[in-house]
């Protein structure tokens, strides 16, 4: 098992401009290995979790906005990243307003961090091998819950 840390934990951009402030823990985490993340990142994938819009507090700096408006999935989906370095610290998805996209490697401390699932496989680097928890799916599931609970499974909360 992997544990969690206490939270709030903290995270920021490259440059130090912007910083936040997660004070929940997400319900899962994951990797996208669709074209878009590959792009978005310049790497093989995206390592991201959905949090509760209200568990992110954005603590210095400015955020600039964009949408992406043709996405594999085929939603557009609004992109917040630093003004000044460009890096992507989270997404918008238009089918939950109630909730963000953080991208976790914004986070100071990644050590933590083991994602449930692979998602987009079908657009996978073909080097890339799931470890053998992971669940895997070609596309975007249609529900995440099966991935909530393997996230569960593997790892352990130290607030309860």
């Amino acid at each position: 098992m992997t544990r969690l840390p206490t939270f709030p934990v903290e995270g920021g951009c490259a440059c130090g401009a912007v910083r936040y402030r997660l004070t929940k823990a997400p319900p899962f985490v994951y990797t996208c290995h669709c074209s878009d993340c590959q792009k978005l990142t310049t790497s093989a994938f995206t390592l991201s979790a959905p949090v509760a819009r209200d568990t992110l507090e954005i603590t210095q700096g400015t955020l600039k906005s964009w949408t992406r408006a043709t996405t594999e999935s085929g939603r557009p989906t609004d992109q917040h990243v630093c003004a000044n370095c460009g890096v992507r610290i989270y997404s918008e998805p238009p089918q939950a307003p109630d909730r963000v996209t953080l991208r976790l490697g914004t986070l100071d401390d990644t050590s933590w961090l083991r994602p449930a699932a692979a998602i987009w496989m079908k657009s996978a680097q073909p080097w890339f091998i799931p470890t053998p928890d992971m669940l895997t799916f070609d596309k975007q599931p249609d529900d995440f819950a099966r991935v909530a609970v393997r996230w569960r499974e593997i790892m352990e909360d130290p607030q309860g």
